[in-house]
């Protein structure tokens, strides 16, 4: 098993190292222009759409595995020690805690950017923009509060 992971974990490093070796290689050869909101044209180097794809298989393979190693080991906890998995769901709750309040306190309402003319500045996208500006403003106070409160349980102690 051990094997399997390395050379999963190496053929991941050697094929994103051709693909920005070959990106950077095809940076003066072409590509697309595309005409920036202010009309002056952009361009786009090939191989960039394969980065950014690459880029989000990489990211859905670190999420699908962070997740499915705390499942196993959740499981293996709740097997071994019950109310010690229980407790350690406790986090998880609150964080989804959380996004629901600050979904619930972000704003639908339409946005106004200068130079955008789409529709994701308004309704669902605006209220999980609002979502996630929220929750970071929660986790930096918490993490303030912790912060302090750590330096003064221990100086108490």
């Amino acid at each position: 098993m051990l094997k399997t992971v390395k050379f999963l974990g190496l053929s991941l490093v050697v094929l994103s190292f051709v693909l920005l070796l070959a990106f950077f290689l095809t940076l003066g050869q072409g590509g697309e222009s595309l005409t920036s909101a202010s009309g002056e044209p952009i361009h786009v180097p090939l191989l960039t759409d394969t980065i950014i794809y690459w880029g989000y298989v990489l990211f859905g393979l670190a999420i699908l595995v962070a997740v499915g190693v705390a499942l196993v080991n959740f499981v293996k906890s709740f097997i071994t020690n019950p109310g010690s998995a229980i407790k350690s769901i406790i986090p998880v709750i609150l964080f989804l805690g959380i996004f629901v309040v600050s979904y619930l306190l972000g704003s639908g309402e339409r946005l106004s950017i200068i130079g955008y003319e789409g529709t994701q500045n308004e309704g669902l996208w605006a209220q999980i923009t609002d979502m996630f500006i929220y929750t970071l403003y929660t986790l930096f106070v918490i993490l303030i509060v912790t912060i302090f409160g750590a330096r003064i349980y221990s100086a108490l102690k």
